[in-house]
């Protein structure tokens, strides 16, 4: 078949690769014929064309000649010029341009589904095929020019596509390269601008990334007489703050495939016909969303186990990502809320927290939109039941889902069609070939009765068997008889393959480890879960990091660990309560002391994320001593902050309902509690901390009955009052805060006093009494001010100014905002907050009709809200804007902000 060019000069290839001599009429009719896509072309528009300006009498005659000479031309391939009623059309060809469109659509599709690298594929293959100008060579055309200027465009975007793939696959050199002759030959166009500043600072060039800011700063106000767009001078901003760009992972986190299945500890064996079920359900429901299995069975049968070498054998047909959830329905604490499983699957696709919605029903929505048109596995370990599962499940052809489950989950199987699988005991033969994977094939045949006893004491249940295996392994000068032997010994409540055979089985691993780490084992009993970091261990032990991770290694060797993340181990929920025994018989002021630490960690690992978030506030509330032996968690900016909450909230939440429940060191939470309190409210998420707050005012409250002290009890109930004010529980939340002002004013606390009376102001404005608002917040800044925060102060006097605004008095109002802005810049350059008032001013001038000014000031609190990462107040911000753009004709600016403030809304519940 010959093949027309047009994505350059315009050609006619015959089958050798050789461009035929077309004559330039005869190449403006192939480009008018190619230009229609297939359609009919009018011989009245093709005679226009083709001698525009100057028709001849014999215009069609002359047309038809010219159709007969390409037809000519064309050979065999000649029927594919048609003839139609009024005119012709050329149908089926094999046309670069078509060729050309058709990789961009499949790179779009492979951008859509995060597939960057496929994605850089398609658009570099599209890009490829361009030999210069779209359908050069040929007569002038009115028809030819605009598919030329429409094919041009559609280069553009597929530059730019490519663009965003390698960026989003690390590529910025490359990126460079492919921008910088483009960026020359389209210099108004910003967002190649934008894509080359990112690859040129994400490479380590700043200076030529600011070098490129001020070059079309000048080309736009010069050209144009307007400045860059808000992406580009928002990035322009984050240069300049942050000098180095952020790392890799959290840049590429959206585009993120997870890969988070954990390893199949050890070797695996058995299980054929489950493994072959599991193959046979994936085959007969290809191409659409299923629950796969619903694998269910007594604890330490090895439902996980099976769950995840089936998962790992079939990753490659879930290119999308592999995502795994531990439910904890059987741990000793409370099992995964299904809102927070929710959370951790969105979370693994890049969505943050602070950008999920606050309930189950808009998560669940979110997770499916997001798994839409995508192939991903998920496992989701442990299930309670079938409640704790059907809102994760995907809806998307293509994804499928394993769950497993110590109960047999009829809810599932009903509803999701989960095909149900139960797990047994491994038979001799089984057991025998797990030992022999773990312990090679010849020390068992060096042995056999020794290695069917253990069998036998095992129960060939694969839980004990793996913790045998791996004491065995370790020990390799051992005979399996001395082994066998001891492990007969050790046993506790007889043989029968019950749960005495499982203490048994960890008692005589327990007493193998060198004594350090049995004791750390046995104070890890104490911990809440679900996971244990290495300085969480430390403080535990009272010990060092380095011998903390020693001794954590040592009980991962002995697989009463697993290491789940780096730095990060969980344990089987049976050694979990199995520690939790043990540690009962430590004596009373050794477990006291080990918890105590256990807390301080995280009270004062949270305070110190807290002022790594906000160090402006770090030289209020003065800082409580830490007790001895404990190691606290140290990050450097506000993005490890954040880390650190999303991966320590669920402990930090078990410690709270712990510590409350036996009544420990309630005056350490009600710390905890205030560190968090502003964290959390930061990033939308009231819903833990009313949760933590509510599950720590029992404990909290029976202290201070018996110290007569009522400060903690009033931090509690702030904290509590402010997330029910949040999350329009108005009622809840004056309760609270009238308690918190009501404790404060008793115990002359003036701090406490000013927090309360803020917080106040804050549910009394939600609620639409602005006028009480503004007396509440004019009492905090009088409050904060004779207490010596002129931060508080300043930040309060800024509320005041917004209430009063908010009631009707713009002028006091913009006064306040002004003295409020100054002594913030004055006392706290950089303070996180400012961005609030600023948007608060230009609120207050878009009320008094000077839409301007407004614009500017919303448009400079947009930006420095977005870099505090304060959500609820950039959604407002955004949404004046949007209104102030559009006053001023700025209709697409408009939609765009007002398109933010919605999606945040919507995430923020």
């Amino acid at each position: 078949m010959v093949r027309v060019r047009v994505l350059g000069a315009v050609e006619l290839i015959s089958d050798d690769g050789v461009a035929q001599r077309l004559s330039r009429t005869r190449r403006t009719l192939l480009a008018l014929l190619t230009s229609a896509r297939g359609a009919p072309v009018s011989s009245d528009l093709l005679v226009e064309e083709l001698w525009r300006g100057s028709t001849p009498a014999t215009g069609v005659n002359l047309l038809h000649q010219r159709v007969r000479d390409l037809r000519r031309a064309l050979g065999a391939d000649r029927d594919r010029l048609q003839r139609r009623a009024n005119g012709y059309a050329l149908v089926g060809a094999d046309v670069d341009q078509t060729r050309f469109e058709e990789l961009v659509d499949q790179g779009r599709a492979a951008a859509e589904a995060m597939d960057h690298e496929r994605a850089s594929t398609l658009f570099d293959a599209a890009l490829s095929l361009w030999g210069g100008e779209a359908y050069a060579g040929v007569g002038e055309s009115h028809v030819i020019a605009t598919e030329a200027a429409r094919l041009e465009e559609l280069r553009l975007v597929a530059v730019e596509a490519r663009a965003d793939a390698d960026l989003a696959l690390g590529r910025q050199t490359a990126v460079v390269g492919d921008l910088t002759p483009v960026v020359e030959a389209n210099p108004l166009r910003e967002g190649l601008w934008l894509q080359l500043m990112t690859a040129l600072w994400h490479s380590g060039r700043t200076a030529e990334s600011l070098d490129a800011y001020q070059r079309l700063f000048r080309l736009l106000r010069d050209d144009l007489g307007v400045s860059p767009s808000k992406d580009v001078r928002e990035l322009h901003l984050s240069i300049l703050e942050d000098g180095d760009p952020e790392p890799a992972s959290s840049r590429s986190l959206e585009h993120a495939v997870p890969r988070q299945l954990p390893p199949v500890a050890g070797a695996f064996a058995g299980r054929e016909e489950h493994l072959a079920r599991l193959d046979e359900v994936l085959a007969e429901n290809e191409g659409r969303a299923v629950v796969i299995s619903a694998i269910a069975g007594t604890a330490g049968i090895g439902k996980t186990t099976l769950a995840l070498y089936w998962a790992h054998r079939m990753a490659h047909r879930f290119p999308d990502g592999q995502v795994f959830v531990n439910l904890r329905g059987f741990d000793p604490g409370d099992a995964l809320d299904p809102l927070d499983a929710l959370g951790v699957v969105l979370e693994s696709f890049g969505v943050e927290r602070s950008r999920q919605p606050q309930d189950i029903d808009g998560r669940a929505g979110l997770l499916r939109s997001t798994l839409a048109g995508r192939r991903v596995l998920l496992v989701l370990d442990n299930a309670r039941d079938s409640e704790q599962v059907r809102s994760l499940l995907p809806g998307s052809p293509g994804c499928a889902t394993v769950v497993t489950s110590r109960n047999r989950l009829p809810g599932l199987v009903v509803e999701a069609g989960a095909k149900p699988m139960e797990l047994g005991l491994l038979d001799r033969g089984e057991a025998y070939a797990l030992l022999a994977g773990r312990l090679g094939e010849d020390r068992l045949r060096a042995e056999p009765e020794a290695a069917g006893r253990i069998i036998d004491l095992c129960a060939s249940l694969p839980l004990t068997l793996s913790v045998v295996a791996a004491r065995a392994a370790t020990r390799p000068a051992y005979a399996l008889a001395d082994l066998a032997e001891e492990l007969s010994g050790s046993r506790l409540d007889g043989f029968g393959g019950g749960r005495g055979d499982l203490r048994a089985t960890f008692s005589w691993s327990v007493r193998q480890l060198e004594e350090p780490a049995a004791r750390l084992f046995r104070l890890i009993g104490l911990h809440p879960g679900p996971t244990l970091t290495v300085l969480a261990a430390a403080s535990l032990a009272a010990t060092s990091r380095a011998r903390a991770r020693r001794m954590l290694d040592e009980l991962t060797e002995a697989n009463l660990l697993s290491e789940c993340a780096p730095g990060r181990f969980t344990l089987h929920d049976l050694l979990r309560e199995y520690a939790a025994d043990l540690a009962v018989g430590e004596a009373d002021e050794v477990r006291r002391a080990a918890e105590l630490r256990m807390i301080d960690h995280y009270v004062f690992s949270a305070r110190a994320v807290h002022s790594a978030y906000d160090p402006h506030q770090n030289h209020l509330d003065a800082p409580e001593p830490v007790l001895a032996g404990v190691t606290v968690e140290a990050v450097d900016d506000s993005s490890q902050a954040l880390a650190w909450i999303g991966s320590q909230l669920p402990v930090m939440s078990r410690v709270i309902e712990t510590a409350s429940a036996r009544d420990i060191a309630p005056d350490r939470i009600v710390l905890l509690v205030g560190a968090l309190e502003r964290l959390l409210d930061l990033q939308g998420r009231w819903i833990e901390l009313a949760e933590l707050a509510e599950a720590a005012l029992p404990g909290v409250r029976r202290r201070a009955d018996e110290s007569g002290d009522p400060t903690g009890l009033g931090v509690v109930h702030r904290a509590a009052g402010a997330a029910c004010g949040r999350l329009g529980r108005f009622d809840d939340a004056r309760v609270h805060l009238d308690r918190a002002l009501e404790l404060a004013t008793l115990s002359e606390d003036l701090m406490a006093e000013g927090k309360s009376l803020h917080r106040l102001a804050s549910v009394a404005t939600a609620s639409g009494d602005h006028a009480g608002a503004a007396a509440y917040a004019a009492r905090a800044a009088a409050v904060f001010a004779r207490a010596g925060d002129p931060i508080r102060a300043a930040w309060t006097t800024g509320r005041l100014g917004l209430y009063e605004a908010l009631d009707g008095d713009h002028e006091a109002g913009l006064r306040h905002c002004e003295k409020a802005l100054a002594e913030l810049r004055e006392v706290a350059p950089g303070y996180r907050s400012e961005g609030n008032v600023i948007a608060t001013i230009g609120w207050i001038h878009q009320q008094l009709g000077d839409i301007d000014e407004a614009a500017g000031q919303f448009e400079e609190a947009v930006t420095k809200l977005r870099a505090a990462g304060d959500l609820p107040g950039l959604a407002d911000a955004l949404g004046h804007l949007a209104e102030a753009r559009d006053h001023l004709g700025k209709d697409e600016d408009a939609r765009c902000a007002r398109a933010e403030s919605v999606s945040i809304l919507a995430q923020l519940g």
